[in-house]
C-alpha cells in the first residue's frame, strides 16, 4: 500500500468515526477495508455524511464528474476511487 492510500484510509476511518459519534452508531471494532459499509456500522446517510467530508478535507470528489458509474460497496473501493480522483486533478 502506497503512502498517499494510507493516508487517505487514515482520514476515512477518522471521518467514519466522527459521524458514527454524531449519528449515534457503533463502528466494528476492526474494520476491514473489503468489507461493505454496512458490515462497518454505518448506514446509507452515514455513508453519504462519510463522502461529504472526505471530499472537504482531501479537496477533491470522485463523484462530481460523474464518471463513477457506480457507488462503491467497499471501504478499499472508495478509498480506490478517492486515490484517482486525486491523481486526475
Amino acid at each position: 500500500m502506497s503512502t498517499r492510500t494510507y493516508q487517505i484510509e487514515q482520514v476515512l476511518v477518522r471521518c467514519m468515526e466522527e459521524v458514527a459519534a454524531q449519528t449515534g452508531n457503533e463502528l466494528v471494532a476492526d474494520i476491514n477495508p473489503h468489507a461493505s459499509f454496512q458490515e462497518s456500522g454505518l448506514d446509507s446517510l452515514g455513508v453519504a455524511m462519510v463522502v461529504a467530508r472526505m471530499d472537504e478535507q482531501l479537496g477533491c470528489s470522485p463523484f462530481r464528474d460523474g464518471s463513477c458509474s457506480e457507488p462503491p460497496h467497499t471501504i478499499a473501493e472508495l478509498i480506490s476511487l478517492y486515490r484517482h480522483a486525486e491523481d486526475d486533478r
